[in-house]
């Protein structure tokens, strides 16, 4: 997980950094969107195809300010990579509830890339995840107008 991203920042963005020194090693990019604010939440997703590639990717990202790993925004804030809570592209995206909402926007979907760094189709769920269903006091925290 790649933390501290700057709002504005794109997955097109991110990819093209990413591809500067890491095209072909890594086959998952998902960079999350704030549906109301229509920017990311600040962290991304990548998997890399070996450790080697995940530990020099640490070492370029982890602890470095973003204008410089990240440049084309005039941010201050400092990059940090940490080990993301679940792992799995079954588990995150396929049987996920996001991908209901991720479906009817492409540019905010998780890329599946080749080991060339194509992007390749994301599958869809065969059947749409229900919309989670909020408890009576996540329901009103949520309707005090914060995203989540």
């Amino acid at each position: 997980m790649l933390r501290n991203i700057p709002n504005k920042y794109t997955r097109e963005m991110l990819v093209k950094q990413l591809n500067q020194d890491f095209k072909g090693r890594f086959d998952f990019v998902y960079l999350p969107i704030d549906f109301k604010n229509k920017c990311n939440v600040g962290y991304g997703f990548v998997n890399f195809r070996t450790s080697a590639s995940c530990d020099e990717f640490i070492a370029k990202y982890d602890g470095v300010d973003v204008r410089k790993c990240l440049p084309g925004l005039n941010s201050k804030k400092i990059a940090g990579v940490t080990p993301a809570r679940v792992q799995g592209l079954e588990e995150l995206w396929i049987a996920g509830p996001v991908m209901n909402e991720l479906v009817n926007h492409p540019d905010w979907m998780p890329l599946l890339l080749d080991d060339k760094g194509e992007a390749m189709p994301f599958p869809m769920p065969d059947h749409p995840a229900p919309a989670p269903k909020l408890k009576r006091r996540a329901r009103e925290e949520h309707s005090g107008g914060r995203g989540w």
